[in-house]
C-alpha cells in the first residue's frame, strides 16, 4: 500500500478530530514513515493497518485530552454539571478504548475483560440504589402504617412509627456512603479501563506520543 493511500485511510477513522489535529497527526506520521524508510508491508507492521493506527491515535489522544481536564480544572469546581459532564467524558473514553480493541484479535481477551468489569459496575450500582430505595420505602411504610393504628393501638402505632423514623433516619448516612461506594468501584472501573487503553496506545511506544 502506498503511503499517500495508508494515511488518507487512517484520516478517514479521525473523524472525532478536528480539521487541524487530523492535519497534525498524519503530518507527525507522514514524517515519521519517511524518517525511518517505512512504506508498503514495512509500514503495515510498524503502524498497523490504518484502522488500527487510527485507533490507537483516539484511545492516546482522549487518555491526554482527559488528563489535561484533570489537571486544569480548580480543585473546589465540583458542580452538578461537570460530574455529569465527567460521566459522560469517562463513558466516551470506555467506547473509545472498546472500539480501539475490536481493531485486534490479540486485544480482544482485554475488551471482553473489561466488559465484565463494566456489567459487575452496573450490577453494583443496580443493587446498592435497589436496597436504599427498599429501605427508605420500607421506612415510609412503617411510619403511616404506625399513624394508621395509631388510634386503636397507640403502642404499637408508636412502636411501629419509632421504627420507620429510624430507618428513615438512617438514610441520611446510607445514601453517601452508598454514593461513595459506587463512585469508588466505577473509579476502579475507569483506572483499569484507563491502564489498557495506555497498553494498547503505547503500542510501538516510541511513535503514539505525538504532538
Amino acid at each position: 500500500m502506498e503511503n499517500s493511500i495508508y494515511f488518507t485511510q487512517v484520516k478517514t477513522y479521525l473523524q472525532q478530530l478536528n480539521v487541524d489535529e487530523q492535519e497534525d497527526v498524519i503530518r507527525f506520521y507522514q514524517e515519521y514513515a519517511a524518517d525511518a524508510q517505512l512504506s508498503g508491508e514495512r509500514l503495515m507492521s510498524e503502524l498497523g493497518t490504518p484502522k488500527q493506527l487510527a485507533r490507537r491515535i483516539l484511545v492516546d489522544y482522549s487518555l491526554r485530552l482527559e488528563e489535561d481536564d484533570i489537571h486544569n480544572k480548580p480543585a473546589h469546581e465540583n458542580t452538578r454539571q461537570e460530574r455529569q459532564n465527567w460521566i459522560k467524558q469517562e463513558i466516551y473514553l470506555i467506547s473509545i478504548v472498546l472500539e480501539g480493541l475490536l481493531t485486534s484479535i490479540v486485544w480482544v481477551p482485554a475488551m471482553l475483560l473489561i466488559l465484565v468489569c463494566l456489567f459487575a459496575t452496573v450490577g453494583v450500582a443496580t443493587i446498592v440504589i435497589v436496597a436504599l430505595i427498599y429501605y427508605l420505602l420500607t421506612g415510609l411504610f412503617q411510619i403511616i402504617g404506625g399513624l394508621a393504628v395509631l388510634p386503636s393501638n397507640w403502642a404499637t402505632g408508636l412502636y411501629q412509627g419509632g421504627i420507620g423514623l429510624i430507618i428513615v433516619g438512617l438514610q441520611f448516612v446510607a445514601w453517601p456512603i452508598g454514593v461513595t461506594i459506587i463512585r469508588t468501584v466505577f473509579r476502579a472501573l475507569m483506572r483499569f479501563v484507563k491502564y489498557i487503553g495506555r497498553r494498547f496506545s503505547h503500542k510501538g511506544k516510541e511513535v503514539t506520543h505525538h504532538a
